[in-house]
């Protein structure tokens, strides 16, 4: 998601055709100049209502705050503790999801769909190696915005393993 105010400001910023991929529906765009806890939580609750979602990955830090927002939204606290499943962002959560995902991608069992954002964000990702040989995503690092390589790694962190089926990348970043 980016704000929709500043969504043209920021494709000539990154030099990615943001606004163009908001257009063809690939890119979320939140009213105003920043994404608000609101915005989100009404987006989930509708992405809940119509998919069979059994788990969210969230990053602990501000979550707190989006909480009330979920509440508000239609969430139950019941339905909270069922979906919403921490997920940290240093190499104890992180790497044995990347290691899943990248088994997942060598062995032929995502279902990408040629995602134009998701695409650009696994193309500007780079890993980060612990002395003891566990990997995460590195921001820092990386050449450009990876937040969707990061959303995609919890979702598959938190994913129930599927025996032979093919994930639906599209519903687990959507």
């Amino acid at each position: 998601w980016l704000p929709k105010d500043t969504l043209a400001e920021r494709a000539r910023q990154d030099r990615v055709p943001y606004d163009l991929w908001h257009k063809q529906g690939h890119l979320l765009a939140a009213p105003g100049k920043s994404v608000d806890y609101e915005f989100v939580a009404r987006h989930l609750r509708e992405v809940c209502d119509r998919l069979d979602v059994r788990k969210i990955a969230f990053d602990r830090w501000g979550f707190k705050h989006l909480r009330p927002w979920l509440i508000q939204a239609g969430f139950s606290e019941a339905e909270i503790e069922q979906l919403f499943e921490e997920f940290g962002q240093g190499f104890q959560s992180m790497s044995p999801a990347l290691r899943e995902l990248e088994s997942d991608i060598l062995n032929g069992r995502i279902a990408h769909g040629g995602h134009p954002v998701l695409s650009m964000c696994i193309a500007n990702a780079v890993v980060k190696d612990d002395p003891a040989g566990n990997r995460k995503l590195d921001k820092a690092k990386s050449s450009g915005r990876i937040d969707g390589a990061i959303a995609l790694t919890m979702a598959r962190g938190v994913a129930p393993l599927a025996d032979a089926v093919p994930l639906d990348i599209a519903a687990m970043v959507a």
